[in-house]
This record gives C-alpha cells, sequence and structure tokens, in this order.
C-alpha cells in the first residue's frame, strides 16, 4: 500500500471531515438500535406470546416499526450526504489531473503514451469513484457497525458469542490467502482493459486508412488477441471475486447453524429461552448482513488501491519546465532568436541560428521539409529550450516572462489546424465564448472566411463534423485563422499555410493584416516560394543556419541550400 498516495486521497476529504464524523456517529446510532430491537423480540415471545397479552405484543410491533423508519430514515440522509462527499472527492481528483496534463511542457508531453494515459485517467477515476463509494458507504460504516453489534451479542450471550467467535481465525486465514490472489487478478484485468481502450481508439483514429486498404481482416485479427486477453482476465477476476465472497457467506451461514442447534439444545435444558435465541439470532443476521458488506468491499478496495497509485504516480510525474519567469511585458510583436543551437536528443537540428522579427512586420522563413521550422516556432512560443543561445520578446529575455502571458499574445496557426466537432462559431470562439459578434465577423472577414461561411445555410451554426471533415481543407485553415485572430494578436505565426491555401489566398490574408490598424508582426513559414511576395524580411533555413536573403535570391522549390558564396549568421 503506497501512503502517500493514501494521504492524498484522504486530503481530498478537506472541508468534509465534519459530514465524515456525523456519518460515523449516525453508524453508530444505527447499530445500537439493535439493542432495543432484541429487547422487543425477546419481550414478544417470552412474555406476550405467551401470556396472550395483545396490547403488550401490539405495543412492541409498533416500536419495531417506528425503529425501522428511524433506520431507514438515519440510512438514506447518511447515503445522501456521504454521496455527495464521495463525488466532490472524485471531482477534485479529476480537476486536479486536468491542470498536471496541462502542466506538462511539450517535451515531456510528446514522450508520453497519450492512449494509456487517456484509459488511466477515464478507468481508474470510475474505480477510484467506486471505491469512495465502497469505503464511505459500505465498508466503513459495516466495520463499526459490526463493532458494536459485536459488543451487544456479547452482553446477550456470552457464550454463544464464544460459539460463533470461533470461525473468525479461519476467516482471516481464508481473507489473507485470497486477497492477494484477488490483488493480482485486478491488475491483471487493469492492464487489459487499457489495452482494450487504446486498441479500440486506435481502430477510430485509422478507420479511414483501414477502410482504404481493405485492412478490416488484419485489424479484427490484431484486436481479437486484446479481446481474448480481456475476455479472460475478466473472467478470472470475476469468478474469484464472486468464490471470495461465498467462500465467506458459507462460513457465516455454517456459524449461524451451529448457533441454531446449540442455541436449541439450551432452549431444550432449560438454560436459555426461545426469546433469548431469537434475539441473538436476530443481532446474529444484521452482523452477517454487514461482514457481507465487509467481504464484498475488500476486492473493490484492493482494485481501488491499484487505480489509486496509478493515478497519484500520475500527479507526481516529475517534469522541468523550459522557464519558470513571472513577469509580465508590453509585448509589441517583436522576437528575436540570438545564436540559438537545439537538438532533440542528440540529434543537432539548428545550429547559431539568428532571427528577428521586429513589430508590425512580416518575416519569412523558407527551407525545406525537416529543416527545423517547425522547431523554431515551438521554441518562440516557449515548448522548448535551446541548448545554447538566448530568445528576446520586446526586448526582454525569456528567462524572465511569464510564457503563458505571452502566449495568450500570439496567434498561430499550424499545418494542420486542430478542430472538435462542434459549429464553425464554437471553433472560432474557442477559448473566447464572451466575444462580441462583432469582433469574430472582423476576424473572420480578415482570415478571408466570413464569405463562404455567409453561403452555408446556417452560417456560423454549420455543425463542421469530426475534425472539421465536412469543410475542405482551405475551409478549415481560414477557421483557424480567424480562430488566430480573434484575440487581436501582437504576432501572428503561419506554419506552411500553402497546405491547404493557394499563394493567392494567402496573399489576400497578408494585404487584410497590413492594412489593419495596429496590424500584428507576422511570421510566415514555408517551404514555397511563392507565398513571400507579401514579407518584408525573409530567412532561408538550411542545414541548421539560418540566412538573411531577399525576396530575388528566394530558390526554387527543390533548391533551398544556400546560394553560391553564402555564409550562416
Amino acid at each position: 500500500m503506497n501512503l502517500l498516495a493514501w494521504r492524498y486521497y484522504a486530503k481530498l476529504y478537506h472541508g468534509f471531515y465534519k459530514i465524515l464524523w456525523l456519518s460515523i456517529a449516525s453508524s453508530i446510532v444505527l447499530s445500537l438500535l439493535v439493542l432495543p430491537v432484541a429487547y422487543l423480540i425477546r419481550l414478544s415471545v417470552d412474555k406476550a406470546i405467551p401470556g396472550g397479552d395483545l396490547r403488550l405484543l401490539l405495543l412492541a410491533g409498533v416500536a419495531l416499526f417506528l425503529l425501522n423508519v428511524g433506520n431507514v430514515c438515519v440510512t438514506l440522509w447518511a447515503r445522501h450526504e456521504t454521496l455527495k462527499l464521495t463525488k466532490t472527492t472524485m471531482q477534485r481528483l479529476r480537476e486536479d489531473l486536468l491542470r498536471k496534463i496541462y502542466s506538462f511542457s511539450r517535451g515531456h508531453y510528446g514522450r508520453l503514451d497519450r492512449k494509456k494515459l487517456h484509459a488511466d485517467i477515464v478507468q481508474d477515476t470510475e474505480r477510484l469513484d467506486n471505491l469512495s463509494q465502497n469505503l464511505v458507504m459500505g465498508l466503513l460504516p459495516s466495520l463499526i457497525i459490526s463493532v458494536v453489534l459485536v459488543g451487544v451479542l456479547v452482553v446477550l450471550n456470552w457464550y454463544l458469542f464464544v460459539i460463533s467467535a470461533s470461525v473468525a481465525p479461519l476467516m482471516l486465514i481464508v481473507n489473507r490467502m485470497m486477497a492477494k490472489r484477488v490483488k493480482e487478478r485486478a491488475r491483471e484485468y487493469q492492464r487489459t482493459i487499457v489495452l482494450f481502450s487504446k486498441g479500440i481508439q486506435f481502430v477510430l483514429q485509422v478507420l479511414e486508412l483501414t477502410w482504404t486498404l481493405s485492412a478490416e481482416e488484419f485489424e479484427m485479427e490484431r484486436q481479437r488477441k486484446t479481446l481474448q486477453s480481456l475476455h479472460k482476465a475478466g473472467r478470472s477476476m470475476n469468478w474469484l471475486n464472486t468464490a471470495y465472497a461465498e467462500v465467506n457467506s458459507t462460513m457465516i451461514a455454517s456459524m449461524t447453524v451451529v448457533i441454531m442447534v446449540v442455541g436449541g439444545m439450551a432452549i431444550i435444558s432449560g438454560s436459555m429461552t426461545l426469546g433469548d435465541l431469537l434475539s441473538f439470532y436476530v443481532v446474529l443476521n444484521i452482523l452477517r448482513t454487514h461482514i457481507a458488506t465487509i467481504s464484498s468491499s475488500i476486492p473493490v478496495v484492493i482494485g481501488g488501491n491499484e487505480s489509486l497509485v496509478t493515478l497519484f504516480e500520475i500527479l507526481k510525474e516529475e517534469d522541468e519546465k523550459p522557464y519558470s519567469g513571472t513577469g509580465t511585458i508590453e509585448f509589441d510583436g517583436g522576437i528575436t532568436l540570438v545564436g540559438v543551437d537545439f537538438q532533440y536528443n542528440d540529434r543537432p537540428l539548428l545550429r547559431n541560428v539568428n532571427l528577428a522579427v521586429p513589430p508590425h512586420t512580416a518575416v519569412a522563413i523558407v527551407g525545406a521539409n525537416g529543416s527545423g521550422k517547425s522547431t523554431i516556432i515551438n521554441l518562440i512560443l516557449g515548448f522548448y529550450r535551446p541548448q545554447r543561445g538566448r530568445l528576446f520578446a520586446s526586448d526582454h529575455p525569456y528567462d524572465d516572462i511569464d510564457l503563458v502571458s505571452l502566449r495568450r499574445q500570439i496567434g498561430v496557426v499550424p499545418q494542420d489546424p486542430v478542430l472538435f466537432p462542434g459549429t464553425i462559431l464554437e471553433n472560432i470562439t474557442y477559448g473566447h465564448p464572451d466575444i462580441p459578434r462583432a469582433d469574430i465577423i472582423a476576424a473572420a472577414d480578415m482570415a478571408t472566411a466570413h464569405a463562404f461561411i455567409g453561403d452555408l445555410p446556417q452560417g456560423y451554426e454549420t455543425s463542421i463534423g469530426e475534425h472539421g471533415m465536412l469543410l475542405s481543407g482551405g475551409q478549415r485553415q481560414r477557421i483557424a485563422i480567424a480562430r488566430a485572430l480573434l484575440n487581436r494578436p501582437k504576432l501572428l505565426i503561419l506554419d506552411e499555410p500553402t497546405n491547404h491555401l493557394d499563394a493567392n489566398a494567402i496573399r489576400n490574408v497578408m494585404k487584410n493584416l497590413k492594412s489593419a490598424e495596429s496590424g500584428p508582426a507576422i511570421l510566415l513559414i514555408s517551404h514555397n516560394r511563392d507565398v513571400f511576395r507579401e514579407t518584408d524580411r525573409i530567412y532561408r533555413l538550411y542545414n541548421g543556419g539560418t540566412t538573411e536573403i531577399g525576396p530575388t535570391e528566394v530558390a526554387r522549390d527543390g533548391e533551398l541550400g544556400p546560394a553560391a558564396g553564402e555564409k550562416h549568421q
């Protein structure tokens, strides 16, 4: 058991300790109600019925009914409060996990197994939710009530209690033996359910490729192995859990049979009345119910413990951010890279890169695929830190700046824009849902998107489908540009816009941006020389270094190496 994980779990209940104590108190009250129940049963059987006292019998019956109603009322209140408590703690846990995901650096996120992370967060939080409900509403109350009921049984008849308790050592031995196997089966089942979740995600992601290649049978065979493992692990775990509960139930049932026989012999010998036996038997059966609850909760707790440890490991993952500055600046769109070297693992990519994007200026970077253009974007956004050299925003070093605040003032349109299922309006206003309609239309118009949106039957309320599949590539790109412009960024980065837009469309967007009052600085990244006619400054990226060149020197496609006699900056 991971004590640190359980300490974190206990902290999730902060602010609800009063409800927990009230729940414990209500459990004690409920268990103490057994005393008057036992007394009323004995009174009815030993006095009212043999003596023909109908009035006493009716009074006993009414009292038993009222006690039962009180039991139900207290139980319902306790369940309502503890359910609210457990659901709130799970919300806190899920919020912590979301914050952790957002806190990951780009480099760390790139190394993660995202499918496994998704499965762990969704499925393990659900299992931990189940654990919390079993713990707070089942195991904990039943343990408390069982302790009180044991005391009641001792008071009612210590001799019968000793006989009842004789089965306890056997139950402890069996529980210890089976609990280890339950833990192993729970861990194996959780592993296979993660593999199943990853498999389904993969199937959905490559569905079109599977159809295109007619690879349905191939993929079915690949997934069938995971399904077989899941079937085997699930069947094994459920069978063992059932066996665990049934073995405990059988031992308890055997104990009650022994009590019935021994008690019957005591009645025959005259050392015990029928009322004494029935009252003891009723309390024993109530105890049996709570012991069964404890037994059935143990496998859930074991499985939940595995999930808690998994989630705690996610929350405690070490990840060093590239920058830790906290200062906010008046950003004017100016970005400077000075002597920057960068490598992925041990593979050098950029060497002594010098690049300047002045405010309100259009700058282009031209280079072949894989030359490091997108890496420069990630460096500007502060997702990575160079191994050598420095970056400046409006002449302020990145080490002093709050990068989250800086990124709010930068608009980025990646090569393949991320669009989500929803409407055009929802995609454009993502992160800014309350922005005025006039600003939305202005951003869309500047991105040359307003015209085609107006031609759609539902306009901005048009649904775009998964990943924007109901739109063309150019329409998706324009929506992404409109989204980037919505917050009036000081710097706009367009990464390979000609993937979906032709050069003429890009020029129209550039003209709109340049004609706008207080237009942003623009960084245009591409391997296509035709998109640079509207730029003020051009850098060629080749062999890891940058060279500033004029528009007439931009190499043709496929000829993006240095011109004769050029040297890297």
